[in-house]
């Protein structure tokens, strides 16, 4: 293969990984659109749900913040009550957001504004992609 055909390669990788950022954005701000919660917000929300709660700092680490900025993102969920805390058996100290039941159904009513086959595609489509970039990376 030429240095040149590399070369374009490389840009359109480049410029279809920048696509994929700038429509990933787009989608975030389309299920937030209407929505009483931040983008943070409902981040955490679809992550709570995806780990099955989380510790604070690992929230910390994810949004790469503060723990106080993370007390107080959880404060507000709480209120609404979204999420609650929840001390660890083996640790009392250790203690995890988790969704509540209400929490729950809010995710899913924030992915009903897509048809279940818009879903299906999506979700098929975004399954190959991280396949294929997790045999690169």
């Amino acid at each position: 293969m030429s240095n040149h055909s590399e070369i374009q390669n490389v840009e359109i990788i480049l410029r279809e990984m920048l696509e994929i950022q700038q429509k990933s954005k787009r989608f975030i701000n389309f299920l937030s659109e209407g929505e009483p919660l931040s983008q943070n917000q409902l981040i955490l929300l679809l992550q709570l749900k995806f780990n099955g709660g989380m510790k604070a700092t690992e929230i910390a680490d994810f949004f790469n913040l503060t723990p106080g900025a993370i007390t107080s993102m959880c404060d507000k969920l709480e209120k609404l009550n979204l999420v609650q805390r929840v001390r660890e058996s083996e640790d009392r100290r250790v203690v995890k957001m988790v969704l509540t039941k209400n929490g729950d159904n809010n995710v899913r009513e924030i992915f009903l504004k897509f048809s279940h086959e818009k879903l299906t595609d999506i979700k098929k489509v975004l399954i190959d992609v991280n396949k294929l970039m997790s045999t690169i990376f």
